[in-house]
């Protein structure tokens, strides 16, 4: 498919949350949407991610995100067609440090007055979930049963189908060479298939976001770093289905995928402006040792593969969501930190509710834009950071 000559809305990034912003616009009518993907639908960051959905985040409006979405996932099949594969199958997280655990409370208590189903449980129960951990070092774990995966691939291709079947466009192997400007105002984008006249402009390009934003001539605090999964094969010992457990003190995660494990070192590394994400043999034996220390069972399987993806990243791990500051027309929805998949739908909804009705219909300035250049970051709270 070749680009149009013009468009109202043009999305750069056709991974889970640019697809879900052009489907919410569409089914609100906005249907002269074209989203625009270098390689092809979820081919990106997308494909990378582990598929993890949670309501355990340290805010107000991420937990509020969490809540939207999974009521999303849960009729997800009925609504778009495509089974994702959505389980509940739980997160939870071994904690051997009481200061990390005094660290949990106030979250814990603020996702469960917002509806979230989050506990603190002894090693013993932790153990009862999951009766391979090693469990003599931990003071307790944080539960969350109603916490759970699905796939990104299959959200992916629901929300482009369904945003084709109403109308918008989506176009792959096309890469965006320039982003036309006149007056500080979008007037449209340059594409390796042509130029498209469009007053809007969204950056959904994940890891790519900042040198997205250059095209505009905006600096976008958004920096790729880099994170590996690995996969055992067969693996018996560890019966499924398990829920998604971290050990906190090193980072190490690890579920059930059908009868492999899936291991990851929790690594976050950065690999500079253009991203070789290419897998470093020389992390299987980090996950291997982390693996060892919270599943000593793990000695008997035998890693099959692997793969790294990228974490967009912003400097206080929240998302940039909101119009990009001095150019008008431009809107970001980047920097989700590896949370983009499981906030995907409800990202879509505000982003067309703020470009169709002028604000979104909740309170966003978490995620604003000018927040960094302004110094006023929201203050550093990791909090589990799992897929």
């Amino acid at each position: 498919m070749s680009v149009p000559k013009a468009a109202s809305v043009v999305v750069i990034g056709g991974g889970v949350v640019g697809c879900s912003i052009a489907y919410h616009l569409a089914r609100r009518g906005q249907r002269d949407v074209v989203v625009l993907e270098r390689e092809t639908v979820g081919s990106g960051t997308t494909s990378k991610a582990a598929g993890g959905i949670r309501v355990q985040f340290p805010t107000e409006t991420e937990v509020r995100f969490s809540l939207e979405s999974i009521r999303v996932f849960e009729r997800f099949e009925e609504e778009f067609g495509i089974d994702p594969g959505y389980r509940k199958i739980g997160y939870l997280f071994c904690v051997s440090d009481e200061d990390d655990l005094r660290g949990f409370e106030a979250r814990i208590a603020l996702q469960r007055a917002l509806g979230g189903d989050v506990r603190v449980i002894t090693p013993k129960e932790a153990q009862g979930l999951v009766p391979a951990l090693f469990v003599d070092d931990l003071v307790a774990a944080v539960w969350g049963p109603g916490d759970g995966m699905a796939g990104p691939a299959e959200v992916t291709q629901g929300f482009a189908r369904r945003a084709r079947e109403l109308g918008a466009r989506i176009v792959e192997g096309v890469t965006v060479t320039a982003i036309d400007l006149e007056r500080g105002r979008v007037r449209g984008v340059q594409t390796t298939d042509g130029a498209i006249a469009a007053p809007v402009v969204v950056n959904a390009a994940g890891p790519h976001a900042a040198r997205v934003g250059r095209l505009a001539g905006v600096d976008i605090a958004v920096h790729p770093r880099r994170r590996h999964i690995f996969f055992t094969e067969p693996f018996p010992e560890i019966p499924g289905p398990v829920p998604l457990t971290t050990d906190r003190a090193t980072g190490f995660y690890f579920r059930k995928e059908m009868e492999q494990l899936l291991l990851s070192p929790g690594d976050v590394e950065d690999v500079g402006d253009d991203p070789n994400v290419a897998v470093d043999g020389r992390r299987v034996e980090e996950t291997v040792e982390k693996a060892l220390r919270r599943i000593p069972v793990v000695e008997h399987a035998r890693i099959a593969g692997g793969w790294a993806g990228l974490r967009p990243l912003t400097p206080d791990d929240h998302a940039i969501i909101g119009p990009a500051p001095g150019v008008e027309g431009f809107f970001l929805a980047v920097g989700f930190g590896g949370h983009g998949f499981q906030h995907s739908p409800a990202t879509g909804r505000y982003v067309a509710e703020w470009l169709l009705d002028g604000r979104p219909s909740m309170d966003l300035s978490l995620f604003d834009a000018t927040r960094f250049a302004r110094g006023r970051a929201v203050a550093h709270d990791r909090g589990p950071d799992a897929e």
